[in-house]
């Protein structure tokens, strides 16, 4: 199911150390198209490789967006300047086909960019304001980027309770899930544990700094235990310097620096055990250190100092002491028991409920929830050329007609349902059971991959609709949702999500509307405003359903609440010779802006020109401003004098007088 690319606004680079960031985003590109935002990369001495914003394929399905600024992009005049070049090239990169669906932040820098869609998730990794001067960035300006993340988030995310009890202090009344970190989960029936003697000593993984408590690390090099340290040394204070030097040197300790990722396994098949020897300080307290399951997930056995994270876990398979020698000499009791082929499975099996597959759908599920996802019967329902009386007969009777009906749909109807964000509705076109043989062969070709059912019939009443629906959905949901769309149009790539969205947030029968929409006339765009607009639905229980095709487009609010969608332009109207009512409306626009949302639908627009620009402002725009306005007022006026019957009677007689008239469905 496409729900739109996830943008990772991330607070590391891609080829920096494989941590919570890169990992999380590699399993989510197993579910969803992920496009990972590197923060801005300098020109000089940096990774930019280049001048211009670069996009690479890293993994299938995660896409990563190097950004290039000027050096000091986080400096207070220059990371302005950097913010707006990398939300430039984000939407750019995500106007290439990529409709975000979600937009996580996961830095204490990165900022959410203005996109038009996608559901905002603020993704805090560590405690970043008590960290500040670790990471060596101002703890004021930390503060108030997270602030304005949190006020924009829809989904706030932490990876344990205590900093998700920080961040509701920072921002009382804030929602917080819980997502802690994970692992890579081993294979069922993978490699057994060896023997002691073919393990030997203990290991460390990670980056070696400050946030390691070295008491503990000199104590354990000084009862002769072989310590094993693999990871980068990223320490910024001189003192703890002299510390991993003195440490470093020592007969029993062995350094390797960073290695790949794909080493790391051989790397713990010769250890004995895995250590987690943090300092008690208020930044390591809200830590979730990786390294803890990943031991788990090779089968070894680990000792580590007190943190809440291995509070959390729960099991006897993590010993937890905080005193040099209670950390020692829990590790020699440890060090000291036979291999137990049982206690091993044990490990792994704790740590495969802890994968980061496991992560990746918890967080997924909450951004489906976050948008208000879908969970009743969703149809869109379209006549094609179903006999209808009244003025459409007269357009339906031209010659040329169908096989124009027919382009149409092929260039815009069709292809804007084939790439909607949401896939979890069916469609159901009517068509007359007299259509000519070519047009059955189409039908059979354009629904060859099911996107829609086709069903033959000369009328369609209440009854028969619902019947129809019915016979679709073997077990109907609780909701029923019915979409009009008319069989020469095209909606934009979320309108089903969007309409799914406010359908999840009402209760009892409801029209909705997205009230903004696109006409398409020749080469020229316009925006239109059409608050009762023929894009119509209902959302209702199925018990009593009435459906969409209940009254007029215009006229649903007599009868049921009504609801408007808000946001961007939703559908896309096509004027064309054979059109019964649509019409230029609205204002000039470019095309630019609306292209990702309506993926190849708006190929011909072209912007208006100057001296175009002058004479919509001044002389077209009010126009049609005006002649909506006596449209709509004679339409007023003949419904409630002659009804409904009536005014088809009239604007019959008008088509009739023009020949081949114009299609007039309110």
């Amino acid at each position: 199911m496409n729900k739109g690319t996830l943008v990772w606004m991330a607070g590391t680079r891609w080829d920096n150390l494989a941590g919570t960031e890169k990992r999380l985003a590699g399993a989510l590109a197993d579910y969803r198209e992920v496009l990972w935002v590197d923060p801005p990369a300098p020109v000089f001495g940096g990774t930019a490789g280049g001048l211009r914003p670069a996009a690479v394929e890293v993994v299938p399905q995660l896409t990563r967006l190097i950004v290039p600024v000027l050096p000091g992009a986080w400096r207070p005049v220059l990371g302005t300047a950097a913010r707006w070049l990398l939300h430039r090239a984000v939407r750019t990169a995500t106007g290439a086909g990529r409709l975000p669906g979600a937009v996580v932040v996961a830095g204490p820098l990165a900022s959410f960019p203005r996109l038009e869609t996608g559901v905002k998730v603020f993704f805090v990794t560590d405690d970043w304001l008590s960290g500040a001067a670790l990471m060596g960035l101002s703890e004021a300006r930390i503060r108030r980027t997270m602030l304005r993340n949190l006020a924009e988030a829809e989904v706030v995310a932490a990876v344990t309770g205590d900093l998700a009890e920080r961040l509701r202090r920072l921002r009382p009344g804030t929602a917080v899930l819980h997502l802690p970190n994970g692992c890579v989960a081993p294979p069922p029936g993978g490699p057994p544990h060896g023997t002691n003697a073919e393990r030997r000593g203990v290991v460390l993984l990670g980056q070696l700094n400050e946030r390691l408590d070295l008491g503990i690390l000199r104590a354990v090099a000084a009862a002769g235990i072989p310590l094993a340290l693999v990871g980068p040394r990223t320490e910024r204070d001189p003192e703890v310097r002299a510390e991993l030097d003195a440490l470093l040197g020592h007969g029993s300790v062995t350094w390797e620096g960073e290695i790949p990722p794909a080493e790391v396994p051989g790397r713990l098949a010769r250890a004995a055990a895995g250590i987690t020897p943090y300092a008690d300080n208020e930044f390591n307290r809200s830590s979730f250190p990786l390294k803890t399951l990943d031991y788990l997930a090779a089968g070894l056995p680990v000792v580590s100092t007190d943190l809440p994270a291995a509070r959390w876990l729960g099991t006897g398979h993590v010993v937890r002491e905080n005193s040099p020698e209670a950390f020692t000499a829990a590790l020699r009791k440890v060090l000291a028991e036979p291999a137990d082929p049982v206690r091993v499975r044990e490990r792994q099996q704790l740590a495969g409920q802890h994968s980061w597959d496991a992560r990746a759908r918890t967080m997924l599920d909450a951004v489906d929830a976050a948008a208000g996802d879908w969970t009743g019967d969703h149809f869109l329902i379209t006549r094609f050329n179903l006999p209808t009386p009244g003025p459409e007969s007269l357009v339906r009777a031209r010659e040329g007609w169908l096989r124009e009906r027919a382009g149409l749909f092929e260039r815009y109807c069709l292809p804007s349902v084939a790439v909607q964000t949401s896939t979890r509705f069916k469609w159901l076109i009517y068509f007359d059971p007299e259509s000519p043989a070519w047009l059955r062969e189409r039908i059979s070709e354009w629904s060859a991959d099911g996107l829609f059912t086709p069903v033959y019939r000369t009328a369609v009443e209440k009854g028969d609709l619902l019947a129809d629906l019915r016979r679709l959905v073997p077990e109907p949901a609780g909701m029923l949702m019915t979409t009009n769309l008319d069989n020469d149009d095209g909606i934009a790539a979320d309108f089903v999500q969007r309409l799914q969205q406010a359908a999840a947030k009402t209760a009892g029968r409801t029209a909705l509307y997205l009230p903004s929409g696109l006409i398409l006339a020749g080469t020229g765009l316009f925006a239109r405003r059409d608050r009762t607009n023929a894009f119509c639905s209902v959302a209702e229980p199925w018990p009593d359903a009435v459906t969409c095709w209940a009254d007029w487009h215009t006229l649903l609010g007599r009868s049921m609440p009504v609801r408007e969608v808000p946001g961007p332009a939703g559908w896309l109207q096509v004027v064309h010779g054979g059109n019964v009512s649509n019409r230029v409306r609205g204002f000039r626009v470019s095309a630019e802006a609306h292209r990702q949302r309506f993926p190849g639908l708006l190929s011909g627009a072209q912007p208006p020109g100057p001296a175009e620009r002058a004479r919509e402002l001044l002389l077209d725009t009010p126009r049609r401003a005006l002649g909506s306005g006596v449209r709509a007022a004679a339409k007023t006026v003949l419904l409630r004098t002659v009804g409904k019957d009536g005014l088809d009677r009239v604007k019959e007689r008008i088509g009739a007088l023009r020949g081949a008239g114009t299609r007039e469905m309110p």
